[in-house]
């Protein structure tokens, strides 16, 4: 692979990695979703970095290329974080419906308690 390519591709990383600790920091994300994208980026940099293993597995995937074979992963990697969330959108709506219904009858039961009708 083209050393500008891994150059580019290391220094994305790192500012995506800086980014996700800027984010941390912020409280816009947990810790718990951030350590997902510290492993992928972690995982890429040290593919990148093991170019003769990364080669190797790109002919036996029958890739042409090895860039094509990252943004392939990319992709999936993607894929996978998009079901993620789409799983864990899913559970929060179920428990806000929960905690709706709570919420009513708890109201109901206060009104008649206090003895407003």
């Amino acid at each position: 692979m083209n050393i500008r390519l891994v150059i580019l591709l290391i220094a994305f990383c790192v500012l995506f990695v800086t980014y996700i600790f800027y984010n941390i920091f912020k409280r816009k994300i947990t810790l718990q979703y951030s350590l997902m994208w510290f492993s992928y980026c972690l995982i890429m940099i040290v593919l990148l970095l093991s170019s003769p293993i990364l080669s190797s597995v790109t002919s036996f995937l029958g890739f042409e290329v090895t860039s094509n074979m990252i943004f392939f992963l990319g992709f999936v990697a993607l894929l996978i974080v998009s079901f993620n969330i789409t799983r864990f959108l899913s559970s929060q709506k179920e428990k806000i419906v929960i905690l709706t219904q709570e919420v009513g009858i708890f109201k109901e039961e206060l009104k008649k308690y206090n003895g407003k009708d």
